[in-house]
């Protein structure tokens, strides 16, 4: 009997969480399982993340709205201090500080920039002022008042605001992670589901080899989830937690030369998806291979959950490809 491997899901960012599921139901919708209680059990799994995946979309709104308030945040800083830095050479009578500063002084006030203005507003002032500051004769000015660097930040942070604003595109709740939270419970025990269900009809179904093919070549995939959670917690995977030696997914395992899965079916360098999937393309490509790609890109990760090319072999293997990146060196 092939059984799964679990581990522990809920310890996955959302982001690796999307992209986990998502890879998984890329992964079985592509195997063309008939069995009726599978395809159910799978649907019901697909209907479930379809909600994660909308509140995962506005989690990541939420996240670009606290990145647009603390850039707005940095302007007014700088925005502040560059003013004051004007007005205190303004008529000081310095030779050449004050002529500089009296005539950036003017600019300051035809505008008259409000730090605690509509957003949108704000920015349009700011635009404005940089416009106008950003003339030679000005930049010269602001250098003579050393001045250069908050200038800099202050272009850089409106910027900033402007880009960030875009991708958010509109006023999106922030208050949606227990949602997802609770989303990601049901898509979790929906994944259970499936996995249940497939383990069963390798026990009991007259042809087995379909379902301990796809349990050996997911479990590779698990095994770099895992390990990718061991190495950030600086501990190793065992247990039921990883894969062995006889399940597929390492350099030795997520296949061989022969057919695509195990030691002696999954997806090495000769066929199948080099390393149980593990390079950025699931394996080469040159003749027949095939096989789901989920590229993980931590903490940046993959939105779409997707993947670079899937599987895939030099010759009628498959692969299910999984890149993890993270920023750890993972």
């Amino acid at each position: 009997m092939s059984t799964f491997n679990r581990f522990r899901n809920y310890r996955l960012t959302n982001a690796q969480h999307f992209a986990f599921i998502h890879a998984f139901i890329q992964y079985a919708q592509a195997t063309g399982f008939s069995a009726q209680k599978i395809l159910a059990a799978l649907q019901a799994l697909v209907t479930v993340f379809g909600t994660e995946d909308s509140l995962y979309m506005l989690v990541k709104a939420s996240e670009i709205i606290a990145q647009k308030e603390e850039a707005d945040r940095r302007r007014d800083s700088f925005y502040s201090r560059l003013h004051r830095l004007v007005l205190c050479w303004a008529g000081s009578g310095m030779a050449v500080l004050d002529p500089a500063a009296s005539e950036l002084l003017k600019v300051f006030q035809l505008y008259k920039v409000k730090v605690n203005a509509q957003l949108d507003e704000e920015t349009g002032q700011l635009l404005n002022l940089i416009t106008d500051l950003s003339t030679a004769e000005n930049l010269a000015r602001i250098e003579a008042l050393n001045g250069t660097y908050l200038f800099n930040q202050l272009v850089a942070a409106n910027n900033e605001v402007i880009s960030l604003r875009i991708e958010q595109g509109g006023e999106e709740s922030e208050k949606v992670k227990g949602a997802l939270a609770a989303a990601r419970r049901e898509t979790d025990t929906a994944y259970e589901s499936v996995l249940s269900i497939i383990e069963a009809a390798s026990v009991f179904a007259d042809e087995p080899a379909t379902y301990d093919a796809f349990i050996k070549q997911w479990n590779g995939t698990i095994k770099l989830y895992q390990d990718m959670l061991d190495r950030k917690t600086g501990t190793s995977s065992s247990g039921s937690s990883s894969s062995s030696s006889q399940q597929g997914g390492t350099s030795q395992q997520g296949g061989t030369t022969e057919n695509g899965g195990t030691t002696e079916n999954g997806g090495t360098t000769e066929n199948g998806g080099q390393n149980g999937g593990g390079t950025e393309n699931g394996g080469s490509n040159n003749n027949n291979g095939e096989g789901n790609g989920t590229l993980i890109d931590d903490p940046e990760l993959d939105d779409n959950g997707g993947g670079q090319n899937g599987g895939g072999s030099n010759n009628n293997g498959n692969g299910n490809g999984v890149l993890i990146d993270d920023e750890d060196g993972d």
